[in-house]
Formats: C-alpha cells, structure tokens, sequence
C-alpha cells in the first residue's frame, strides 16, 4: 500500500524557480549593502562580517540584531527588495503542475513573507498555496535548525509530521526536516554531497515524479 502526504511544505528561493537565476546573489549583494550602511564598513569588511555572523548565528539578520541590534523586520524588507523581472524567467507549466497536485501546501521560508508574495505572483502561482510559515514564524531559528521544524507544524495546526513533505534545495534542510519526522525531497541538479541519500529530482516540475518515488 501506498503511503500518502496531506501536507506539502515547499520552499521558496532556488526550489520554485532555477538556482542559475541569480536571485539569492541579488539578496546577497543587498546583505552586504545593509551591513556596509548600518555599519559604515567597506565592501569587504561587510562581507568578512557577514560570513562570520552566518557561521556564528547560523543567519546574517540574527547576527546582526544579536551583535548591533539592528531590526529584523527593516532587515528583511531591505535585503529582498530585488527586481524579479530581471532574474527569474517564467514556467508557464508550474501552474498546472502544482494544480494537480492535490495536497495541502504551503511555502516554509528563511526568507520574507513580502519576498514569498512578490515571487509567488511573479510566478502566477499563488492560488495553490494556503500560508506562508517566513522567518520571522519560526525566530529565534532557521531551517538550518531541527528546532524550526517542531514550530511550523504548531502553526499548521500540529499534523503528524510523517503525513508531511519538506520540499527544498539545501541537503542538510531536507536531513533537519526528516530528523523531526517528515519526509523530504531534495530538488537539486547537483549531486549529494553528504550522503543523505534523500529522494531527488533536478528541477520543481518534477514534482510528481518525487512525490511517486516518496509514496513507494
């Protein structure tokens, strides 16, 4: 017998459109803007702080409040503020996909619920989902971190985590999520480096075909 998912959770950057866009280096390049500005760094010693904080806090917005008290929110709004037209190329297919998929989902993010919007519209796909869980639902952590995980299934009305489906791009994310007892799918072109061995399609409209792999 085949095993079903009620609930999917798809992530945002990388996942729903190509890595190669160029988005998450837009983001970055804002990053660096937001900490050379509150800081009054150079271009290099904002970088040099940002990959110090990342490494520390496991996100540069909670290394920055923690160490220069600088707020989240302001942070987030600056750093996704990216023209999407010139980034992402549309998928006239995702709708229909995700049309078909019939699932409850919903987008679980490190990034903004204003960010979300902006690329969910972009991408003619908002009607499919019902919420998004963003960074700040899930403070003080990330989904770098198990303990995310626990908090965005309390906000769904605590489901049985194994009924639920972490969709993403990032290995360790997929690993964090099937650690609290989802399921995973890693969407990603590039070999696995850690030997997680999770379930993998190369691009979002394989989805399906995941999914099936998943139910087996």
């Amino acid at each position: 017998m085949k095993k079903q998912y009620n609930i999917l959770l798809f992530d945002l950057d990388r996942t729903l459109y190509p890595p190669e866009c160029g988005v998450w280096d837009a983001v970055g390049d804002r990053i660096h803007t937001f900490i050379q500005m509150k800081l009054n760094l150079s271009l290099e010693d904002a970088m040099n702080i940002r990959i110090r904080l990342r490494e520390k806090y496991q996100s540069t917005m909670r290394g920055m409040h923690e160490e220069f008290n600088t707020n989240n929110q302001e942070f987030l709004e600056f750093v996704h503020d990216i023209n999407l037209n010139s980034l992402i190329p549309s998928n006239p297919a995702l709708p229909k996909i995700l049309s078909a998929i019939p699932q409850r989902k919903y987008i679980f993010t490190n990034s903004i619920t204003f960010h979300a919007v902006r690329i969910l519209k972009y991408l003619q796909i908002s009607e499919y989902f019902e919420d998004i869980i963003d960074a700040q639902n899930i403070t003080p952590y990330t989904k770098f971190e198990r303990e995310a995980f626990p908090i965005a299934l309390g906000l769904l009305g605590d489901p049985d985590p194994a009924e639920c489906v972490m969709i993403d791009d990032e290995e360790s994310i997929v690993e964090n999520a099937k650690q609290e007892g989802l399921r995973g799918i890693l969407v990603n072109k590039q070999p696995q480096q850690n030997g997680y061995g999770h379930i993998q399609i190369p691009s979002i409209d394989q989805i399906e075909e995941g999914l099936r792999q998943l139910a087996d």
